[in-house]
Formats: structure tokens, sequence, C-alpha cells
């Protein structure tokens, strides 16, 4: 298939969606070769999509950081937008997820180890006033050294009509926060809810709501249960029976239904002296 680039030779599709597909490529560079991810989004009513697209691309174009999935560059090409990024060769925490379910959870080492790079990386988003705003194990992905790198910064939902519900805009239902459910202002404690939702599903291998809900539930079934499970705080006890009981704390002050009681990401840093000094040790260990 021709991308409409000389320079890249796709290899093959790694995912698709509404947005189009994402291609693993090999990148011409001089003598050199090298793999990377092509995101091709077709552009439906492109006078309306590509201020917006664009605007999105120079978000992600700006940051630059290990555990942030690294813009390289991007082309048009037949009424496309094409995102040329950084390829991640060792699939997503989904995959993690998955892998681990049956032995009751990822090894705590790596679930640190995951932590870190997750909390350190987002922070590196906060700091720079960008919410990721559809933080879920499918857009969290892994390196060949294993470290997690975040991807998809929303994109994919650029060209999503504005009547759709509003889980297609602003993420996924089942990690998406109840502010945001109810129509309220996504923020930076959005972000943390859904990724408390993440370490929630690697310690047990599943959604906490999934279970009571649907597959088919509607939007309000979903916000129900939301509200019914997580007023004040979720019930992490399932976490303290496999884990250390810190992991339940930290999880139990990330998914708080009230925005105002949720934990703020600097705080998330100074809960367990030994979860502080890791992610210190890394914190200034930086390799860019």
């Amino acid at each position: 298939m021709d991308l409409g680039d000389a320079k890249l030779r796709p290899l093959r599709v790694l995912g698709s969606g509404s947005f189009g597909r994402v291609f693993l490529c090999m990148q011409r560079e001089g003598r050199h070769e090298r793999k990377v991810c092509v995101k091709r989004i077709i552009m439906r009513n492109v006078k309306n999509e590509l201020a917006l697209i664009k605007e999105e691309i120079y978000i992600i174009s700006q940051l630059r950081h290990p555990n942030i999935v690294q813009f390289i560059r991007h082309f048009m090409h037949a009424g496309t937008m094409n995102i040329v990024m950084e390829y991640a060769s060792n699939g997503t925490i989904r995959n993690v997820i998955q892998q681990t379910r049956s032995a009751g959870g990822v090894a705590s080492a790596r679930l640190l180890r995951y932590f870190s790079d997750m909390i350190i990386g987002l922070e590196y988003l906060h700091i720079r006033h960008v919410i990721h705003r559809d933080i879920k194990p499918e857009n969290m992905l892994l390196d060949a050294n294993d470290r997690v790198k975040f991807a998809d910064f929303g994109i994919s939902n650029i060209h999503t009509p504005l009547k759709e519900l509003p889980w297609r805009v602003l993420g996924t239902p089942l990690y998406m926060a109840p502010e945001i459910m109810c129509g309220g202002k996504c923020d930076f404690k959005s972000d943390i809810w859904s990724l408390g939702l993440v370490l929630y599903e690697l310690c047990i291998g599943r959604n906490p709501f999934i279970s009571v809900l649907d597959p088919n539930a509607r939007f309000e079934q979903v916000h129900n249960v939301v509200k019914a499970m997580s007023r004040p705080k979720l019930d992490c006890q399932l976490m303290r029976q496999r884990y250390d009981p810190v992991w339940t704390r930290i999880c139990e002050s990330m998914v708080v239904y009230d925005q105002n009681q949720r934990i703020c990401l600097p705080d998330l840093f100074c809960l367990d002296p030994f979860i502080t000094l890791t992610i210190y040790k890394q914190y200034f260990n930086y390799s860019y």
C-alpha cells in the first residue's frame, strides 16, 4: 500500500477505528531504516476538521519525554492526515492485563515500575497544561524495555460529530470521570480517575464496573453504576488480598466520585515513602 511518502514502507496494520488505520512501517533515513508507527486519519470534512487536527498535532509535537510516545512528523495525502510516531514494540497495558489475568494480576515489582512511569509521564503532561482525556490500557504503550509511554491524546475523536454521546467525544465510558459524564469540565483530576481505574485493572484483571454492567448498557446506566460504586470512593479490598495495602490506599484515593475529594497528582508522590523513593530515583534519571 502506498501511504503517499516514498520514505515509508508499510509492513502491517497495527489497528483500526472510525478515524482510520494505524500502520507499522519502515522509514528510510539515509542509508538506515527504522520502524515507525503511522496513524492515518481520514478527514471526512477537511474544512471543519483540518484546523482541529493541526491543533492536536501541534500539541503532541511539543512534547518530549521518555514516557510519552515521540512525535516525528506529519504529512497529508489523498484526504488523510498521517502522523508518524515512535514505534513501541512491546504492545500495550491491555496486553499485559490479558496476559497476567490468570496469574492474579501483574507482579508487584512490575506494577511499581509501570505506576512510576505513568505518574511521571502524566505529571509532565499536566505541567505542560495538557490533559490526556482518554487514559485507558489501550493508550498506554510499552517500549522494548517494558517502559510505559502515553499515546493517543484524543486526536482520534477530532471528527466525531458533536451530537454523538459524550464518551464518543471525550474518552471511553468505563474510564471516563463522573464529572464528564455529568456534562462538567474535563480537568487534571479527570486523568487521575482514569489512571486509578487502569491501576485497579492491572491488579485485578478487569475494570471494577464491568461485572455489573450489561455489554449494551446505556450511558445513564453506566453513570448510575459508577456513582453507586465510587461514592464516596471505590472499594478496592480485592487489591488488598493480592498486594501490599498501599496499593489499595492509592487506588481508593484516585477513584473518588467527588472531584474535589479526589487526590491530586503531586500528593500521589507522597502517599508512601518506598513508592516516593522509587519514583524520585527514576525521576532524576531520565534518558531523553
